[in-house]
């Protein structure tokens, strides 16, 4: 009994030491970012619209966009998209969402709210 005791112990020791060992490894590299930005959505006098409304990069940039919906009245979603860059998301009221893509052609983009047409859309300007 004694030598199975042991045994066990043994391979449980050597198990919880994998384990930590495992959880000690270098960390995988963040994704690196050429253009990071926050665009929140809001409400003012009724109007609905994500600020800032204008983003301005470089062709070949690679971009992330945090998106907030920060809209109290309902509805608690909201769409985000940008037509060029295959960008179509919607934004729950509280859960934070985030984009990325790389502005690979250069010109004036439109961003819009897909799910509501009467909200004030945006740009995004991507220069040579």
């Amino acid at each position: 009994m004694k030598k199975i005791s042991l045994w066990v112990a043994g391979a449980m020791l050597l198990w919880v030491s994998s384990v930590r060992a495992a959880d000690q490894k270098a960390p995988a590299a963040e994704e690196k970012f050429d253009r990071q930005f926050t665009v929140v959505a809001i409400e003012q006098d009724g109007s609905k619209f994500w600020i800032p409304g204008t983003l301005i990069v470089k062709k070949g940039d690679k971009i992330k966009i945090n998106l907030i919906n920060n809209i109290k009245s309902e509805p608690n979603t909201h769409g985000y998209a940008i037509d060029a860059f295959g960008i179509k998301e919607i934004i729950a009221r509280g859960e934070p969402k985030a984009v990325t893509f790389t502005a690979d052609k250069s010109g004036i983009f439109t961003v819009y709210c897909h799910q509501h047409p009467k909200h004030i859309g945006g740009q995004i300007l991507v220069l040579e």
